[in-house]
């Protein structure tokens, strides 16, 4: 497992990217549960069958968006300080 200590902020922001995602997810989870039709009213079927779609693909680009940047972020090259302080960290953790 990796130790966040040990990454750098690029990476951190690149998993908090990648967790967003789920939460859009789960956002997509609850308006479907929330907005499903009722026999007695509210929408009615073809009508929640295009709000879904819609709202799929606002948040299908938004989650190809933070994708593509976590993939940026996790594959950008280090700093030399920020090399320096994990090459440090790294060998203070292989002498305990």
């Amino acid at each position: 497992m990796l130790d966040p200590r040990s990454l750098g902020p690029q990476k951190l922001a690149a998993l908090g990217a990648v967790g967003a995602c789920g939460g859009m997810a789960v956002v997509f989870l609850a308006v479907a549960i929330f907005l499903r039709p009722f026999p007695r009213g509210g929408m009615d079927g073809t009508n929640y069958a295009l709000t879904l779609m819609t709202i799929a693909g606002v948040l299908a680009g938004l989650v190809a968006v933070h994708l593509a940047f976590a993939h940026q972020l996790w594959n950008a090259p280090r700093t030399a300080p920020d090399a320096e302080v994990a090459r440090g960290r790294s060998k203070r953790k292989a002498r305990s």
